[in-house]
């Protein structure tokens, strides 16, 4: 399996909190404000995950499923029964269940690597927002709020989110990646504030396992 890049979730990552406006006709620049200020409040979240990803190389697409967290500023934790992905803001590790390898890497030399963190709290320095109209996830009503980079050489160029209208809490993020990857992102059970600890942040390779250290 790839890398989760947001290139290839998170943000991605990926799980967006948005704070509660409370009045109707919000526009698409105070939708992403509030995304930017509510995300940069929480200390953590978890969720559950859906991702699917459609690629004009294979016939049917890939379905993967699995358990996100993300701790501000700058850690996470991407967990899957092939590949655990682990982030402590300073160095990346890929563990790839089916070759029983761990390559280790520093976050500034992975920029290829989702990093989830990074999208989700200022939306506006790279992106121009857009309210594309409203729709039913799981028969619950939600804004689609349409990203739209700045820079036309981005990683992802255009980037689509269903938003809670009750509760907003992002169910559903839909983009392409850097591999012209259709990927499809849906979040379930998804908690803030939890107080994770730190060491779910730093990735234990099991026995036997072969560890590669690109950071030496």
């Amino acid at each position: 399996m790839n890398k989760f890049q947001f290139a290839t979730f998170l943000m991605p990552v990926f799980v967006i909190v948005l704070f509660h406006q409370g009045r109707a006709g919000i526009t698409a620049d105070e939708l992403a404000s509030q995304v930017e200020r509510r995300y940069r409040s929480l200390s953590d979240i978890s969720m559950d995950f859906t991702k699917i990803t459609r690629s004009e190389v294979f016939e049917n697409p890939s379905l993967v499923q699995g358990k996100m967290l993300l701790k501000n500023p700058d850690k996470f934790r991407i967990e899957t029964k092939d590949e655990i992905i682990v982030c402590d803001g300073k160095y990346v590790w890929d563990y790839s269940v089916e070759n029983e390898q761990v390559v280790k890497s520093s976050v500034d030399k992975s920029e290829s690597t989702f990093q989830p963190n990074q999208y989700l709290s200022d939306f506006r320095t790279d992106y121009i927002p857009s309210l594309t109209g409203e729709e039913k996830i799981d028969k619950i009503p939600c804004f689609k709020l349409l990203l739209s980079s700045k820079q036309e050489d981005a990683l992802i160029k255009k980037m689509t989110i269903w938003v809670d209208k009750q509760s907003y809490i992002a169910r559903k993020i839909d983009y392409r990646d850097s591999q012209d990857n259709d990927i499809v992102l849906e979040f379930k059970h998804v908690k803030v504030d939890r107080k994770i600890k730190d060491t779910e942040f730093v990735f234990q390779a099991p026995p036997g396992v072969e560890e590669v250290d690109l950071t030496e």
